[in-house]
């Protein structure tokens, strides 16, 4: 009964019955990062190298029934990019995990070189002439120094035609190996070089459900970052548009003020001359 009702709520929704308020989505059992895109947690459930990630899966529910709802919501730009930042956040340090992996697995990358290449019913064979080569090498070395010089030849000579069978081996199916590097987008190593071989082993690791859960994880990174930008770049024009308007209301008040400063001096000294020429007149009226 719980997975039934726990797989309607994913698909219709937890208000599917009409009742909800519409803002279910705000609910603390809701993963807000499959709100605003998807959950990076449950994408690397299912890939095969979970093995040095530490992502844990997520429990939370994933309804696109109530992505929909978040998306209609009168207040979806203001929580969107709360969730943005947020899903921002897990995404770098999923980034900073395959860095820093990448990292360690660059010091245990494989040079380039020769490689043996044996088919699998040849590899027991190939372990039991290496084996008996060293066990006859041994035995050779002990005869000589009991002083039975001709018997340590015999056995030298088992010894020779055994090596001769291994360099046969070795001749008939080494190759050259082209050396490894690491992917910069998951930090797996991968084969190196422009062999069939290598070719071959690179498309699988690009085709691999690992390095595919990267890139979308980066891809998705890098959008987020450039509209955080925008966003940024778009208050900060209106910041300093804002600033603008209210430095052009400064200088219009200012030039007002010192028109009206202006004008009471003119009045002031008006009014000083005219008190002047009357007191001028008066004295003269007295003589």
């Amino acid at each position: 009964m719980d997975s039934a009702r726990a797989l309607l709520d994913s698909l219709m929704g937890m208000d599917r019955n009409g009742e909800g308020r519409g803002d279910e989505w705000k609910g603390e059992d809701v993963c807000k990062n499959h709100l605003v895109a998807f959950c990076p947690h449950n994408l690397f459930q299912t890939t095969t190298k979970r093995v040095f990630r530490s992502v844990q899966p997520c429990q939370k529910n994933h309804s696109d029934a109530l992505r929909t709802s978040f998306e209609g919501h009168e207040e979806y730009e203001k929580y969107r990019d709360i969730f943005e930042r947020d899903l921002r956040a897990d995404l770098e340090a999923l980034c900073f995990e395959a860095d820093q992996f990448a990292v360690q697995e660059a010091k245990n990358l494989r040079q380039a070189g020769v490689e043996l290449r044996l088919p699998s019913e040849l590899k027991q064979k190939y372990k039991e002439y290496n084996t008996r080569y060293a066990e006859l090498c041994k035995e050779s070395e002990e005869l000589g120094e009991k002083g039975e010089i001709e018997a340590a030849n015999n056995v030298m000579s088992s010894a020779r035609a055994i090596k001769g069978d291994i360099d046969d081996l070795r001749k008939r199916f080494s190759a050259d190996y082209e050396g490894e590097e690491v992917c910069k987008t998951c930090g797996t190593r991968v084969r190196s070089g422009d062999s069939d071989a290598a070719r071959a082993k690179r498309e699988s690791h690009l085709n691999g459900r690992t390095h595919a859960a990267y890139s979308k994880v980066r891809e998705k990174l890098a959008e987020l970052k450039e509209r955080r930008s925008q966003r940024e770049s778009g208050r900060e024009a209106v910041r300093t548009e804002k600033k603008e308007e209210k430095k052009e209301d400064g200088d219009a008040n200012g030039k007002r003020s010192r028109s009206r400063d202006r004008r009471r001096r003119s009045t002031s000294r008006d009014r000083k001359r005219k008190n002047s020429r009357s007191r001028s007149r008066g004295r003269t009226s007295r003589r």
